[in-house]
């Protein structure tokens, strides 16, 4: 009975949300992870533990595979254009990656951050299995960092999109660069709503920004931290 119980309480609770940011239009709704943080505070309030609620909720995991897949259509529909265009995608995206790398890696250690720490937190900008297989790679704490990719692809697709909509940026291709680049699948789902062009732009940079991250974090961010060590 459980089992029923959880599958229908976290369908209902997503097509809520689903509900909620059509109706408001408001991006930061995003439905995965508002789902997700009310969901959380339910099961703490009913003190019901993870391994009982996934007696039903495993049931939505099997679809996670087929839907990430999925996000790969567009991608297909696009792909005569985008095959030209490799390898400006792959400049693009290996700028991307350095950048972030870079980035992220020097502000938290100008915050004083420890080091496993620093490692769990610069891959956020990709996929969570990459994500925590590259973490884990560099002495980092995996489920830090599955926790941080979740927070990074929702203020990413959510501040991102608006920011590019409040500066009246209307480019689709960049657009979906630059989301799939820092927003990895979440921004991707959210922005395949919007356009199919976009939608394969960050299929492609969701890809290719999870196979440079994973190349070249394990090399890049180890040596930005023993610099002044």
């Amino acid at each position: 009975m459980d089992s029923v119980v959880f599958l229908v309480a976290t369908i209902a609770v997503c097509l809520f949300w689903m509900k909620m940011q059509r109706l408001s239009g408001w991006f930061f709704l995003n439905p995965v992870a508002t789902s997700m943080v009310t969901l959380i505070f339910v099961l703490l309030y009913l003190d019901i533990d993870y391994q009982r609620y996934m007696t039903g909720a495993k049931y939505i995991d099997y679809l996670i595979e087929p839907a990430v897949v999925a996000l790969g259509y567009p991608l297909y529909k696009q792909l005569n254009i985008i095959r030209k265009q490799w390898r400006e995608l792959s400049i693009v995206c290996a700028i991307s990656v350095v950048f972030l790398l870079t980035f992220s890696t020097l502000l938290s250690r100008a915050f004083g951050l420890e080091h496993w720490v620093i490692k769990s937190l610069v891959p956020l900008n990709i996929t969570t299995a990459i994500a925590m297989e590259t973490s884990e790679a560099m002495g980092g704490e995996p489920a830090l960092t599955a926790c941080l990719v979740l927070i990074g692809g929702f203020t990413g697709c959510t501040l991102g999109l608006s920011l590019l909509t409040m500066l009246r940026f209307r480019e689709e291709k960049s657009t979906g660069l630059a989301i799939g680049a820092v927003s990895h699948a979440l921004g991707t789902a959210v922005i395949a709503s919007r356009s199919y062009v976009s939608s394969a732009y960050a299929s492609t940079a969701l890809i290719l920004c999870a196979m440079l991250t994973a190349i070249i974090a394990p090399i890049l961010v180890p040596f930005l931290l023993s610099l002044g060590a």
